[in-house]
């Protein structure tokens, strides 16, 4: 059975990691309202699965975890009911559609798939490479791979969107 302090403890994390986790939610899902759905999915498996936390390692890592799962789990049902159409695909943006960003966090989503969250897990969470690898069930070699490409679509990106700011 669920310890009550334990539970109030998960409760208190998730509201307190409710920023990162829509933002990490955005870069796997893409638009805002499949990452609010999702993180509201993630707190709700947080909160049923609490007794699988054992307090070891950080508590954002096993929810970064759940969320990279619970959105593997939506690809896959959106596959079985919707064969012929697939997911958002991130990354199609135009050289004109970035010049016209007004945020970091739009820049971000512009990246394809998957680089966005190699990214945000390192440069902007803090992640050690191996955490965040075993966060997305990649090999930490492909993990590092997926952030220097990131990398280099970002320094791509920065000229043009700093020469519209100008």
């Amino acid at each position: 059975m669920n310890n009550p302090t334990q539970t109030m403890d998960i409760r208190r994390d998730l509201v307190a990691l409710l920023p990162r986790l829509r933002r990490f939610a955005l870069t796997l899902a893409g638009t805002a309202e499949d990452a609010d759905r999702l993180v509201r999915e993630v707190c709700s498996r947080a909160i049923q699965k609490s007794h699988h936390w054992k307090g070891e390692g950080r508590i954002e890592s096993w929810l970064f975890s759940l969320m990279r799962t619970a959105w593997s789990d939506e690809i896959k049902k959106r596959r079985k009911t919707q064969p012929s159409s697939t997911p958002k695909a991130q990354g199609v943006v135009s050289a004109t559609e970035i010049s016209t960003m007004a945020t970091s966090d739009q820049i971000l989503l512009s990246l394809p798939s998957g680089l966005a969250s190699v990214f945000l897990l390192v440069d902007v969470e803090s992640f050690a490479y191996g955490e965040a690898a075993a966060i997305l069930g990649i090999p930490e070699q492909a993990f590092a791979e997926r952030l220097c490409s990131a990398r280099l679509r970002l320094s791509e990106i920065a000229p043009e969107a700093s020469e519209r700011r100008a």
